[in-house]
């Protein structure tokens, strides 16, 4: 089995929606996928993710599954506001600098929730992904299985996800085993980045491995390998 992950467009955020530029590039990759095979496609339900799903949709002809469970994580502290920042100043888990969120060199795949302060905020909202995520897996036969997946019936379809950058770092982390502040500070995506994942199945059991992460070959590369 496959698994595509894919960044929305350009976003306007206050409207949730794409950009004229977010549109265009949501088309050009529409095109660009023609050679992924694709037999299942995901949508989170903020607008952004869905309008950048339905070039592809219906260029393939499919029709998008939407969840909830895709929608972007929110990266704040929590529902209300921190008494020691009274004016909301302190960086949301997607703001931190990755060499901030680097720092603590102990941080760990188990205990990332107890050892960053976003933690016992992003940790709820990563379970209920990850459930609904491994639900998806499950429907194709895939059970997940401690740090594995558990292969009660083999499938070689490609699914894919048009979700969000903080949604796509919390699945890497599922999927690879890493710390959720090292996926948040390394495996970003730029819009429209995609990333492909493939099954490694032994004994009834499999691990994905990742193939290609952010491809962006569809982009302006040289402007994405210039430096700020």
């Amino acid at each position: 089995m496959q698994l595509l992950l894919v960044r929305h467009g350009d976003p306007h955020y206050p409207t949730d929606s794409l950009t004229e530029r977010g549109h265009a590039e949501a088309q050009r990759l529409a095109e660009v996928l023609d050679d992924v095979p694709i037999d299942v496609l995901y949508a989170s339900t903020m607008g952004r993710a869905r309008q950048t799903a339905a070039y592809t949709a219906r260029r393939r002809e499919l029709e998008p599954i939407l969840c909830d469970w895709l929608r972007e994580l929110d990266g704040r502290y929590g529902p209300e506001p921190d008494p020691e920042d009274p004016l909301g100043l302190q960086p949301s888990a997607y703001e931190w600098h990755p060499t901030v969120l680097l720092r603590n060199g102990a941080v760990s795949y188990d205990r990332w929730p107890e050892e960053v302060p976003y933690g016992p905020w992003m940790e709820p909202q990563c379970r209920r992904l990850w459930a609904g995520f491994d639900g998806a897996l499950a429907s194709e036969g895939y059970a997940r299985d401690g740090l594995c997946y558990r292969v009660e019936h083999r499938s070689t379809r490609t699914l894919a996800f048009f979700c969000h950058g903080g949604v796509i770092a919390a699945l890497l982390a599922h999927l690879l085993y890493l710390p959720l502040p090292v996926s948040l500070a390394l495996l970003q995506h730029d819009t429209t980045g995609f990333t492909l994942l493939r099954s490694m199945e032994s004994e009834g059991r499999a691990a994905f491995r990742m193939l290609f992460l952010n491809s962006v070959a569809h982009k302006d590369l040289y402007r994405l390998a210039r430096h700020p």
